[in-house]
């Protein structure tokens, strides 16, 4: 509880850029394209930690049926979309298959029970579970996940502990990309055409994304 507080107090204090900002755009834009290759964002898309609607409206504009959920509703007062709602992501206010997908972006780096996220993403999707988190490999986000105490999480954040973590919730790894050098809130303007070129394969990327779908016996 007390962990929840702390990371709530965080999220009240920092100032989101505006999810059409032109660098959020930079940022989130390539890693939607990424997962739109290998899943097919239509349907009901669940997005765990939606906070300011910087993916929610993205997933949205690709014509899914979204429904966003931060335990912030600090966060949630910023985010324009409809369908929103305040909870925690360890215990999903939704019956189980109600989704085509769960995604969540920068959520289990600040959450102790990694994989109880991850079994409420896969107890409410039908097939797809998409995670997206900070890489530990990154230079810059080691840097930033060691210097701001509510980003300690990031430190440890790595595909392999991804892989393993969805494997015991009984989800089969699809797709894998570590890739990106720009953040959404702390890059500047002025560096996006260069960093642009790093929107491809690259081991020490700063983001890692992981697509898992459920396996048959995870359905049985």
């Amino acid at each position: 509880m007390q962990e929840k507080l702390r990371q709530s107090e965080y999220f009240d204090a920092v100032a989101y850029r505006d999810p059409m900002h032109p660098v959020v755009s930079a940022y989130a834009d390539p890693k939607i394209e990424f997962i739109r290759q290998h899943v097919s964002l239509t349907g009901q898309i669940l997005d765990v930690g939606c906070g300011n609607g910087i993916f929610t409206l993205r997933l949205v504009n690709a014509a899914a049926t979204v429904t966003g959920l931060d335990y912030s509703r600090h966060l949630l007062c910023q985010n324009t979309h409809s369908a929103l709602v305040c909870g925690d992501a360890t215990t999903l206010p939704f019956s189980d298959g109600s989704f085509d997908v769960a995604f969540e972006a920068n959520v289990l780096h600040h959450v102790p029970d990694r994989e109880r996220v991850i079994q409420e993403m896969a107890r409410t999707t039908r097939r797809y579970v998409v995670l997206l988190e900070p890489n530990r490999y990154n230079p810059l986000m080691f840097a930033f996940s060691l210097a701001v105490r509510a980003e300690r999480g990031g430190l440890k954040s790595c595909m392999s502990r991804l892989e393993a973590e969805v494997a015991r919730c009984g989800l089969r790894v699809v797709k894998t990309l570590a890739t990106g050098m720009i953040s959404q809130n702390n890059t500047p303007a002025p560096l996006i055409p260069i960093l642009k070129r790093f929107d491809r394969p690259i081991w020490w990327g700063e983001y890692l994304i992981l697509i898992a779908e459920k396996t048959r016996m995870a359905d049985a």
